[in-house]
């Protein structure tokens, strides 16, 4: 069927006109609703930095020395972490126990901090990487040679690296069982400086170690319990001493005329009983005489050593001896260890002076220099009485 022109026109008109008229009513796309601005809350409580913390001269990591152990008891979990060390005569300190008891930080009770220790392998390391664990020669290695003060005597097992002055690092089996920084490390680092031209002390050899005794140098050599000084070029014996106690170490300290004097330091052992005692001997006139009058420096009982959470058998003293002009500072670090396992508390014990002596000299063995045979010395009864410093 055809339709004719006003027809079709009439259908197209009202089509048109459709597709520009506006809806009645415009549909609202639906919108999500208005989003709150986050805000990121601070941390409620303390941000404790995580291990391996920095060992530097001031402190390891945020425990830092001079801070009041108040403030830095609050750093660390809940739960009991502080203890009293008191021993008379010895020591008196608290000790904060941080980092599952891998850093010790001690000082004077309700004072602040004095020293930080690390005995944990993971837990801290200097900057060149030394750590709980390393070797001597890593030590010597990373910090450069060890210090030598000629004032000063040390336990061979306790260890200064000459670029942190007042870092005590301990050694067992050659390998570092315990790092220390402190405020006073014990003793004075250089005591009264000699007055007279310093004698050359020889070097150390295999057998023995250098000293300058009677102003030419000498070697002397530590067997068992007896002392043999031997002259340097031709290593004559000049005396023996015959130490009546275990020998834990002995070393030259140098003197104000620049010669030195051989300090020993010896150590008994009773079945409640260790006791630590001081011998000095230097040469006058040829002969070798007491410097200083046997004396007893520290001495820890199996009572004493409860006091602190041990047994006897697990308390040492790595200990450092100071020249000064009338007496012998001695000070130094007592630790605890298990038969098995890591050392458990290192702690800076309190400097005790010895005396020297005044007066007409005592010959120690009451021989010539040269003369083989000598006397002991522990037939001389009496010790010099010693003065903890406050």
């Amino acid at each position: 069927m055809k339709l004719s022109l006003p027809v079709l026109a009439a259908i197209l008109v009202p089509l048109v006109g459709c597709g520009d008229r506006e809806p009645r009513e415009r549909r609202e796309l639906p919108r999500d609703p208005q989003r709150e601005r986050r805000v990121i809350e601070p941390p409620v409580g303390n941000v404790r930095p995580l291990p391996p913390h920095a060992i530097r001269a001031d402190g390891v990591g945020p425990y830092r020395i001079g801070e009041k152990l108040s403030v830095l008891l609050e750093q660390l979990p809940s739960g009991p972490r502080i203890a009293v060390f008191e021993i008379p005569g010895l020591l008196h300190r608290s000790l904060i126990r941080a980092e599952d008891n891998t850093v010790l930080i001690g000082g004077e009770p309700a004072g602040t901090a004095t020293f930080v220790a690390v005995v944990g392998p993971d837990v801290a390391r200097t900057e060149s990487g030394v750590h709980v664990g390393s070797t001597k020669a890593d030590v010597i290695k990373a910090l450069g040679p060890l210090a030598e003060d000629l004032e000063v005597a040390r336990d061979p097992r306790l260890i200064v690296p000459s670029t942190m002055r007042n870092a005590r690092i301990i050694l067992h089996d050659d390998k570092v069982a315990a790092i220390i920084v402190a405020a006073d490390p014990g003793v004075s680092l250089r005591g009264d400086r000699p007055s007279q031209p310093a004698c050359p002390r020889p070097a150390s050899t295999e057998r023995g170690f250098g000293a300058c005794l009677t102003g030419v140098g000498e070697l002397v050599e530590i067997v068992d319990n007896e002392i043999v000084v031997r002259a340097a070029e031709t290593g004559r014996a000049i005396v023996p001493l015959r130490i009546p106690n275990k020998v834990v170490f002995a070393q030259p300290l140098r003197m104000t005329d620049g010669r030195d004097e051989l300090v020993v330091v010896t150590y008994t052992e009773e079945p409640q009983l260790r006791r630590w005692s001081l011998m000095a001997y230097r040469f006058e006139t040829g002969k070798i005489v007491r410097s200083a009058e046997p004396a007893v420096l520290y001495q820890v009982t199996s009572s004493n050593a409860r006091w602190i959470g041990a047994d006897l058998e697990e308390v040492e003293l790595y200990l450092e001896v100071s020249n000064h002009a009338d007496s012998i500072e001695v000070g130094g670090l007592l630790t605890t260890r298990p038969e098995q396992g890591p050392w458990r508390d290192v702690v800076v014990i309190s400097p005790v002076q010895v005396p020297r002596r005044t007066g007409k000299s005592v010959p120690a063995e009451g021989v010539d220099a040269g003369t083989p045979d000598a006397a002991d010395p522990a037939e001389d009864s009496g010790t010099a009485q010693t003065h903890a410093k406050p």
